[in-house]
Protein backbone atom coordinates (compact mmCIF):
# COMPACT_ATOMS: atom_id res chain seq x y z
CA UNK A 1 0.00 0.00 0.00
CA UNK A 2 1.54 3.29 -1.11
CA UNK A 3 1.54 6.30 1.16
CA UNK A 4 -0.45 9.20 -0.13
CA UNK A 5 1.00 12.65 0.08
CA UNK A 6 -0.86 14.65 2.67
CA UNK A 7 -2.64 17.74 1.49
CA UNK A 8 -1.83 20.92 3.37
CA UNK A 9 -4.62 22.24 5.59
CA UNK A 10 -6.79 25.06 4.33
CA UNK A 11 -5.55 28.35 5.77
CA UNK A 12 -7.99 30.00 8.18
CA UNK A 13 -10.08 32.94 6.99
CA UNK A 14 -9.70 36.42 8.42
CA UNK A 15 -12.92 35.95 10.41
CA UNK A 16 -11.68 32.68 11.92
CA UNK A 17 -8.42 34.33 12.92
CA UNK A 18 -10.31 37.33 14.34
CA UNK A 19 -12.40 34.97 16.50
CA UNK A 20 -9.24 33.21 17.69
CA UNK A 21 -7.55 36.54 18.51
CA UNK A 22 -10.61 37.87 20.38
CA UNK A 23 -10.81 34.65 22.43
CA UNK A 24 -7.11 34.81 23.30
CA UNK A 25 -7.46 38.43 24.45
CA UNK A 26 -10.55 37.48 26.52
CA UNK A 27 -8.64 34.63 28.16
CA UNK A 28 -5.90 37.12 29.06
CA UNK A 29 -8.51 39.46 30.56
CA UNK A 30 -8.10 42.13 27.86
CA UNK A 31 -11.28 43.82 26.63
CA UNK A 32 -10.64 45.10 23.11
CA UNK A 33 -14.22 46.37 22.81
CA UNK A 34 -13.09 49.54 24.60
CA UNK A 35 -11.06 50.43 21.50
CA UNK A 36 -12.75 52.24 18.63
CA UNK A 37 -13.67 49.89 15.78
CA UNK A 38 -11.88 51.96 13.16
CA UNK A 39 -10.32 55.35 13.89
CA UNK A 40 -7.25 56.59 12.04
CA UNK A 41 -6.61 59.25 14.69
CA UNK A 42 -6.59 56.78 17.59
CA UNK A 43 -3.28 55.23 18.68
CA UNK A 44 -4.88 51.80 18.17
CA UNK A 45 -8.25 50.53 17.01
CA UNK A 46 -9.83 47.08 16.77
CA UNK A 47 -9.32 46.89 13.02
CA UNK A 48 -5.55 47.47 13.24
CA UNK A 49 -5.19 45.28 16.32
CA UNK A 50 -6.85 42.33 14.57
CA UNK A 51 -4.92 42.92 11.32
CA UNK A 52 -1.66 42.92 13.29
CA UNK A 53 -2.65 39.73 15.11
CA UNK A 54 -3.55 37.98 11.83
CA UNK A 55 -0.23 39.01 10.32
CA UNK A 56 1.73 37.65 13.30
CA UNK A 57 -0.16 34.34 13.26
CA UNK A 58 0.40 33.87 9.53
CA UNK A 59 4.11 34.69 9.85
CA UNK A 60 4.44 32.13 12.68
CA UNK A 61 2.97 29.44 10.42
CA UNK A 62 5.45 30.31 7.66
CA UNK A 63 8.34 30.15 10.11
CA UNK A 64 7.14 26.82 11.52
CA UNK A 65 7.02 25.31 8.02
CA UNK A 66 10.68 26.07 7.40
CA UNK A 67 12.51 22.93 6.28
CA UNK A 68 15.93 22.42 7.80
CA UNK A 69 18.64 20.92 5.60
CA UNK A 70 19.50 17.56 7.22
CA UNK A 71 23.17 18.07 6.30
CA UNK A 72 23.35 21.49 7.97
CA UNK A 73 25.66 21.63 10.95
CA UNK A 74 25.98 24.59 13.22
CA UNK A 75 29.40 26.22 13.32
CA UNK A 76 31.10 25.49 16.63
CA UNK A 77 33.77 27.73 18.05
CA UNK A 78 35.57 24.87 19.79
CA UNK A 79 34.63 21.39 18.50
CA UNK A 80 34.49 18.77 21.25
CA UNK A 81 37.88 17.09 20.60
CA UNK A 82 39.65 20.45 20.56
CA UNK A 83 38.07 21.47 23.87
CA UNK A 84 39.59 18.40 25.53
CA UNK A 85 43.04 19.37 24.27
CA UNK A 86 42.66 23.06 25.13
CA UNK A 87 41.69 22.66 28.79
CA UNK A 88 44.16 24.21 31.16
CA UNK A 89 46.37 21.89 33.17
CA UNK A 90 45.03 21.92 36.77
CA UNK A 91 48.55 21.46 38.26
Amino acid sequence: MALRASTPPVPPTDEELNSYIRIRYRLLGIDISVLPVSDDTAPMDQERLLANGRSILREDVEAANFEIDPQFTLPVTFPAPFVAWAEEDPR
